[in-house]
């Protein structure tokens, strides 16, 4: 398979169409925000998380997710060094109660994974930080 750039991850993620946050134990790890697609999806999904994977390594991620204008919709960028621009995730719903959940992870060194349905667990990215704040526009 070829290389993918930032905004062909950007393009296969945008499809995402649910979290769960699990309690998956691994590598140090208490956890895992575990995004849902559809199954037809998997190929390149597994695909998307592989390249960032090799992109960031072990340095981990930064993951920011964006109150919108309109109650429970969210942006979400992951963030990391080796790219130019955070890959942005778009006009995602999600529950006030998923939220309240992700938030008690919020900080440093939260010890979340951030995984997909149908991708292998070595394609995890460990996340280092984890924010949820109020966006403009």
């Amino acid at each position: 398979m070829e290389i993918m750039d930032r905004l062909i991850i950007e393009s296969v993620l945008a499809d995402v169409n649910g979290f769960n946050l699990t309690r998956d134990s691994r590598d140090g790890f208490n956890g895992a925000l575990k995004m849902g697609f559809t199954e037809d999806r998997t190929a390149q999904v597994n695909h998307a998380f592989s390249e960032l994977k090799r992109m960031v390594q072990e340095k981990g991620i930064d993951l920011m997710i964006c109150k919108t204008m309109v109650d429970g919709i969210y942006d979400l960028e992951i963030c990391t060094d080796t790219l130019d621009e955070p890959v942005r995730i778009n006009n995602k719903a999600i529950s006030k109660e998923m939220i309240h959940e992700i938030g008690g992870h919020i900080g440093h060194d939260p010890k979340v994974l951030l995984g997909a349905d149908g991708v292998s667990a070595e394609n995890w990215l460990g996340i280092a930080k984890i924010e949820i704040k109020n966006c403009e526009g």
